[in-house]
């Protein structure tokens, strides 16, 4: 309970008032005064009578004794408050256990749930705490109102005096000093240094501390981070909120909560509209993927936040259109960033990454951390991510708010390609060291992608789509590496040209993604044209063309066309020892596509020599452990086994199995490929029947 509103403050009185070391307070000094009738030189008058109050009104703070069950809690939240048990457990621990000068503070993304744990806690320990207060606290001035209302709740005599509210206040913080069994909650913190005047000097008592802002409490605080729900959590508050006797709508449900990324404020939003509207799940889903910005500034009239706000003014949108407008006012790279990385994945995105926004490291380590501060990321010292609603809210233009205009979501779209291609290795094939930064940015490239329109690709995204697919196809992920193989294709010829040599090697890594897929008669044709436009184009040398010939050399192989094949590999292999050299890769490939062509047409002495040839140049030019040269003793293995060697085939693929094991780790294809070829030749050494 609290008294009526006290006067209003002169210029400048949001600041607290200095601490008083009266004997009864400041307040208490304007008791009984009187005061006449006072002219204001316009005619006008104001009749102050004299006001005699009780001796009671002059009693210092220390003697004032607290009303029973004093509180300013909002109304009690919603009775849905799902999962958040270990956290509410964390909480009591802190609080509780720790020293009252040790306050807690629940940190975390806007919209996470922070203060309607605060609020849950608060109201759960009514009987233990009096008074129990709640503070706004994203300003000073607020948190001095807050602490005033404190005082009129204690004190029902002094709100007739004509203190400030910034005395009011210290009169509170004299009366928190002297007393112990109270709980303050300081809600939405923006500034640990606007606590510091209110928490310092004080020694007995609780506090709580809610704030989006996750560094720069150390001193005064210890933090506790609050995250966002668990999938199955998230499910169930939908439910409850919705209230939706018809359970066939689960599965949509669940997509509703992974779109929304169980944030417990998107949540009670949409179920809100859902609600409102009366429209069923899945026509919200379709709105919300179709018209997002809407949907997420979306709300129904009316609707109460959890600590009494009008749900209208605490939309997502709302909410991170604040700290995007505090977040860029203090640094617009940070903003920059936000928007650049939105349309990479949720997992953490190396950190480095972002330095390639900017030429000063200490620029972008400022960004990070002020982004980190307002839990908009997830930093470490390697990495950061953005959580899949963040990300969401900053790729979608919205015309109301000046950070997401459609230019600045377009530009950035533009950088993240730009990004992500500065940011991939060199050739996926050969350099091996580069194949764990791949392993690293696949899910990026993947989430890119899938956001970028294919009408909108850039040089950039096509070059990714290009290299992605190679890579691709050494991991084993033929599918996609068609579709990133197709669409490079598509995309520079749009940009370059059918002709340019881009288009051709997209067009060359396409087919050996079909041919891989043991699709050989999509690949053939577009073989075929590479083999004539390049010799067209290029000419009958050019490297491009000779790689040309040999993949289709290789492709009249498997499908058994072996005089063809040879007479291709015998001319390509010359060519390349001719114009590039007998040491080049490609000339290695070349003399190792042209044993597999002897094999294939019978000729086993000269396919044997040759693959040891070739066995032994891999391992000189790329190492012993490199997976071409596992390759090359894979390929030699085989043809031994088909000589009847069955002795040395079965040791090299032991020899296969044990280096693939060690380099690509157990679950790669080529592993299970090694597995199965060292199977058959076990069971071809041990002769007919055998298991």
């Amino acid at each position: 309970m609290t008294g009526p509103a006290g006067p209003a403050d002169p210029p400048g009185a949001s600041e607290l008032a200095p601490a008083s070391t009266s004997a009864s307070g400041d307040r208490a000094a304007a008791a009984g005064t009187n005061y006449g009738i006072i002219s204001t030189g316009d005619g006008a008058a104001i009749d102050n009578r004299t006001v005699h109050l009780p001796a009671a009104a002059l009693r210092a703070p220390a003697d004032v004794v607290a009303p029973g069950a004093l509180t300013n809690l909002p109304a009690p939240p919603s009775p849905v408050f799902v999962d958040r048990q270990s956290d509410m457990a964390e909480l009591h621990a802190a609080v509780n256990d720790a020293l009252p000068t040790t306050p807690s503070v629940v940190y975390g993304l806007g919209g996470v749930g922070k203060s309607t744990l605060a609020l849950h806690f608060a109201h759960r320990h009514r009987d233990r705490y009096n008074p129990v207060w709640w503070i706004p606290a994203e300003t000073p001035s607020s948190i001095t109102g807050a602490l005033a209302g404190l005082a009129a709740g204690l004190d029902p005599y002094g709100n007739l005096a004509s203190a400030s509210s910034a005395e009011n206040a210290t009169w509170a913080i004299n009366w928190l000093q002297a007393h112990e069994g109270w709980l303050l909650v300081f809600d939405n913190a923006e500034s640990p240094h606007d606590l510091e005047p209110v928490i310092g000097p004080l020694s007995s008592g609780r506090h709580l501390i809610t704030s989006r802002r996750s560094t720069g409490w150390r001193r005064l605080a210890r933090p506790l981070v609050l995250r966002t729900l668990p999938a199955d959590a998230a499910v169930d508050m939908l439910v409850r909120l919705i209230d939706d006797s018809d359970d066939s709508g689960g599965s949509l449900l669940e997509e509703i909560a992974t779109e929304l990324g169980h944030l417990p404020l998107a949540l009670e939003q949409a179920a809100a509209y859902i609600e409102y509207t009366a429209i069923d799940p899945a026509a919200y889903l379709e709105r919300l993927r179709r018209y997002p910005a809407r949907m997420f500034a979306a709300s129904a009239p009316g609707s109460g936040g959890a600590a009494g706000e009008d749900r209208n003014h605490r939309t997502v949108a709302r909410i991170w259109q604040l700290s995007l407008q505090a977040i860029t006012a203090e640094s617009p790279l940070a903003g920059e960033i936000l928007r650049a990385f939105a349309w990479f994945s949720s997992e953490p995105v190396p950190r480095d990454l972002a330095y390639l926004l900017h030429a000063d490291p200490f620029v972008v380590d400022d960004a990070l951390a002020l982004l980190h501060t307002y839990s908009m990321i997830t930093l470490t010292r390697g990495t950061f991510s953005l959580h899949r609603l963040v990300r969401a809210v900053a790729r979608t233009p919205d015309p109301a708010d000046p950070n997401r205009a459609a230019e600045l979501i377009t530009a950035a779209r533009e950088q993240s390609e730009g990004v992500m291609r500065q940011s991939l290795p060199g050739d996926p094939v050969f350099d091996v060291t580069g194949w764990g930064r791949w392993r690293e940015l696949l899910p990026h490239i993947h989430a890119l992608l899938a956001l970028v329109n294919p009408e909108q690709d850039t040089r950039a995204t096509a070059d990714i789509c290009f290299l992605a697919s190679g890579f691709l196809q050494g991991e084993g992920h033929i599918g996609q590496a068609i579709s990133y193989s197709r669409r490079a294709v598509d995309a520079f010829a749009r940009i370059c040209g059918p002709d340019d040599p881009a288009t051709m090697a997209a067009r060359s890594v396409q087919a050996s993604a079909h041919r891989a897929a043991g699709d050989l008669e999509s690949a053939l044709p577009l073989h075929l044209r590479n083999v004539s436009d390049c010799e067209r184009v290029l000419g009958p040398d050019h490297l491009d063309t000779l790689v040309a010939r040999g993949n289709l050399a290789y492709l009249y192989t498997l499908r058994g066309e072996t005089r063809r094949a040879l007479e291709l590999n015998r001319r390509n292999l010359g060519d390349y020892e001719r114009t590039v050299g007998p040491d080049h890769p490609q000339t290695l490939n070349a003399r190792a596509n042209l044993a597999s062509s002897c094999r294939a047409a019978g000729d086993l002495p000269q396919a044997v020599a040759l693959h040891e040839q070739s066995c032994a140049e891999y391992e000189r030019h790329f190492g012993p452990d490199h997976p071409e040269t596992l390759t090359a003793r894979s390929n030699l293995a085989c043809t031994l086994e088909q000589a009847n060697d069955l002795g040395r085939a079965v040791a090299l693929h032991e020899r296969v199995l044990t280096d693939r094991e060690r380099v690509l780790g157990p679950d790669h294809p080529h592993v299970e490929l090694a597995r199965h070829l060292l199977s058959g030749a076990r069971r071809a050494r041990s002769g007919p029947g055998t298991g």
